[in-house]
């Protein structure tokens, strides 16, 4: 990857949105600067910190975690600056078994084959900064604050600086791909999110998604589509006492809702299937407390 992956979208306010993965994202204080996620590739975290640290203010104060997802967990390390996580998203990193990591490697290895070295050297730092449900981060003059939300994943976090114009999401928001579900603990809250994410206050902020290039809050109606799908086919099948494994029955349709590159056609027919299992084992527990 080279320089000119780094963009500046507003001042002192940089992200890059090219990196195979998720999106990152840095923003430059007086004090130094704070990433926001790190590259999933072990390459592409070094270039990445290499950029920031080229940067006048390069010393990197701290990385910001807007979930445990091992895409932004993997690498976030190789930063070299305490990890700020909410409390929910540290937990379940602190799950993750070797087992896990080594499954997440051979996947990762399996798309993107000319970095296997690197990703057998691996060693994931966790979280060190906890937050519940808000955290400011105070360097200089310029406070920059974390905000808990519901939204994909335990812990889900964004990062507001809606006074400078800019919104990072994480994968609360992604915009033209394909939303990461299997994690989700409570989808209805995380649509809740998103109406908020529409409601004046945010109207001509540039959204950071998670994934997906820059957007707008108008694009957030199309993520909450594909929610409500993903919830109304999950729930005919419990009301028809239809098993699990019947939710991929629905893949073709939801696969259709944003495009899906021929590269990457089975990982993300992977994900949207993991996703409707999630679902579906999130309203069975609906059903069972509303018959209760």
């Amino acid at each position: 990857m080279g320089k000119g992956i780094m963009k500046e979208i507003a001042p002192n306010i940089y992200v890059a949105t090219e990196y195979p993965g998720v999106n990152v994202g840095f923003i430059v204080r007086p004090a130094g600067i704070i990433a926001i996620d790190a590259p999933t590739l072990p390459r592409d975290a070094r270039a990445w910190r290499r950029q920031i640290t080229a940067m006048e203010k390069g010393l990197i104060l701290y990385t910001v975690l807007t979930d445990a997802h091992p895409h932004r967990l993997l690498n976030a390390g190789l930063l070299k600056a305490p990890i700020v996580a909410a409390r929910a998203a540290y937990a379940r990193a602190a799950d993750y078994t070797d087992g896990f990591w080594r499954n997440v490697v051979r996947g990762l290895m399996r798309y993107y084959p000319n970095v296997g070295g690197s990703l057998a050297d691996l060693n994931v730092v966790l979280p060190e900064i906890l937050l519940h449900n808000n955290l400011t981060l105070h360097k200089g003059q310029v406070d920059v604050t974390v905000e808990r939300v519901a939204g994909s994943a335990p812990g889900s976090a964004w990062i507001d600086l809606r006074e400078e114009g800019v919104l990072f999401t994480g994968d609360t928001m992604v915009a033209e791909t394909h939303p990461v579900l299997d994690a989700s603990p409570d989808t209805k809250a995380w649509l809740d999110t998103l109406a908020m994410l529409r409601r004046p206050q945010f109207s001509g902020i540039t959204i950071v998604p998670g994934r997906g290039p820059l957007c707008d809050q108008e694009t957030s109606q199309d993520l909450s589509e594909y929610i409500r799908v993903v919830r109304r086919r999950a729930r005919s099948l419990h009301r028809a006492g239809r098993p699990q494994t019947d939710v991929e029955e629905f893949v073709p349709e939801l696969l259709s809702m944003f495009p899906v590159p021929e590269e990457r056609r089975d990982q993300l027919q992977r994900r949207v299937q993991s996703g409707l299992e999630r679902v579906y084992e999130e309203l069975g527990s609906e059903e069972s407390m509303s018959s209760s």
